[in-house]
């Protein structure tokens, strides 16, 4: 693994992106942090991991951030999963943030907005900001930004201990809050249980999609509150084509289900079990009446990929938790 280390004080801030043969993007993400000022902060952190790039793509990067004077980590395990570990591995900051390479910030005030919040709950272990839609060129950018895209919403949500124990019969809606491109969590909290999922690990080809629910799960189980911000605000640049953003409410819908798999198996979460096998169609197939009734934005055609994602979520998830014998890296997170 090579490093290189640039303007390394000591940081309140760890920024933690994960990429793989974008150096175009990465230079656009850094370029949108040098403008908002967050690389000119003192108290700031920037670790770039390259997961396994190309050597062409790995040393353009690298050149990327020599020029902007951040950090650069070469993973070469392929999964976003084990990048994002390696640079919590390496991260100083008493706050890991994490966020995409696709990601623009603009606001310059983007970290204190989170940082207040523990100040405020002094149980609070992880908080997440609002993603909203950088451009909307397309039908089918509209089409999904209309529905919610990325966001949470309007409104902050505060997931307290008293909040937590209401749920008996259901789930914890971890979706609700848990936000992968945008969020912040304490260091020692990550030290005390772990980084991201092996298993969740998009890239790996086993289960791409649920490393921020299984994170904010295992923060929860270990006592800890969540904080939703709408106001500490990034932006996405979503999928132009309606294919693309088809294929990410599939594997949206499979990871959803297979999540709740694994908590049930994991942790003996019947409440999981229950949301993997019945809950999340229920509500696909409740948000197709409702567009039949035009009170949905998303077409028919759009949900019918996140229908058969959740169909065959939960499935998915036993057959490789077993096959693949997924139970041998399950505690595999970072220590």
């Amino acid at each position: 693994m090579d490093i290189q280390i640039l303007n390394m004080n000591k940081p309140v801030f760890s920024i933690v992106v994960a990429t793989k043969d974008r150096p175009a993007m990465i230079k656009r993400f850094l370029n949108n942090l040098k403008l908002s000022k967050i690389t000119e902060r003192n108290d700031t952190q920037v670790i770039i991991v390259d997961n396994n790039s190309n050597p062409i793509q790995a040393d353009a990067t690298q050149k990327i951030c020599s020029e902007y004077e951040v950090m650069y980590l070469f993973e070469s395990k392929k999964g976003q999963s084990y990048a994002i570990n390696t640079g919590i591995k390496n991260a100083t900051g008493r706050y890991i943030v994490f966020t995409d390479d696709d990601i623009e910030v603009k606001d310059p005030e983007w970290l204190d907005k989170m940082q207040s919040h523990f100040k405020t709950y002094p149980a609070l272990g992880y908080v997440s900001g609002n993603v909203k839609a950088n451009n909307l060129k397309t039908d089918a950018q509209k089409n999904w930004e209309k529905k919610g895209g990325l966001s949470k919403g309007d409104e902050p949500i505060y997931f307290s201990r008293g909040f937590l124990s209401k749920f008996k019969f259901k789930p914890w809606p971890l979706a609700k809050i848990c936000a992968g491109a945008n969020s912040m969590v304490l260091k020692n909290v990550i030290d005390e249980v772990g980084g991201y999922s092996l298993i969740f690990n998009y890239g790996s080809r086993i289960i791409g999609h649920g490393g921020s629910l299984e994170l904010g799960y295992r923060i929860i189980k270990a006592g800890y509150e969540l904080y939703y911000d709408p106001n500490a605000v990034v932006f996405h640049n979503h999928p132009e084509d309606k294919k693309d953003i088809k294929r990410k409410l599939f594997y949206y819908a499979v990871g959803d289900t297979a999540i709740n798999m694994y908590f049930f198996i994991k942790y003996r979460d019947f409440r999981s079990l229950f949301r993997a096998f019945g809950g999340h169609q229920a509500h696909v197939l409740k948000n197709i009446i409702r567009r039949i009734k035009g009170q949905y934005p998303l077409p028919i055609n759009y949900l019918f990929y996140s229908l058969i994602g959740s169909g065959i979520g939960a499935t998915v998830f036993i057959w490789k938790y077993f096959t693949k014998k997924l139970w041998k890296i399950t505690d595999a997170h970072i220590q």
